[in-house]
């Protein structure tokens, strides 16, 4: 299997973060699909789909970098995927985190359109 490569011969494995915005909730990222993204390989063989692991391992990505969520996965509830995700689409990643309950919500959406949401779950193993 060969994997699409940036310049510097890196596999692509994340999108393109075109700006991003606080909000009260949390925080939104305007993010394009990359042509090359490196998981399109193998995933269907007629068209270049976002598989769906991806989308939550962005989303978990994203959470760690921006409210430094340090625990470990525990569950998710409620995973829609209600499109594809394409190459060169644009859109936005709504994460919202709910410290207390160590709750991280997400949505991939455009302005018309919701691709995925779900609520992903974390917790602190035990030492």
């Amino acid at each position: 299997m060969t994997l699409s490569k940036q310049a510097d011969s890196q596999p692509v494995l994340f999108p393109e973060l075109l700006g991003e915005k606080r909000t009260t909730e949390g925080i939104v990222l305007a993010l394009r699909i990359p042509e090359g993204l490196a998981y399109f390989t193998g995933h269907f063989d007629k068209i270049a789909v976002v598989p769906g692991v991806v989308q939550i391992q962005w989303a978990v990505h994203y959470a760690r970098q921006y409210f430094g969520v340090a625990r470990t996965f525990s569950q998710m509830e409620v995973i829609k995927f209600k499109e594809l995700l394409l190459p060169g689409q644009c859109l936005d990643l709504s994460l919202c985190y709910h410290e207390a309950h160590c709750k991280l919500q997400f949505s991939y959406r455009s302005e018309t359109i919701e691709y995925s949401s779900g609520r992903i779950y974390f917790y602190d193993p035990p030492i």
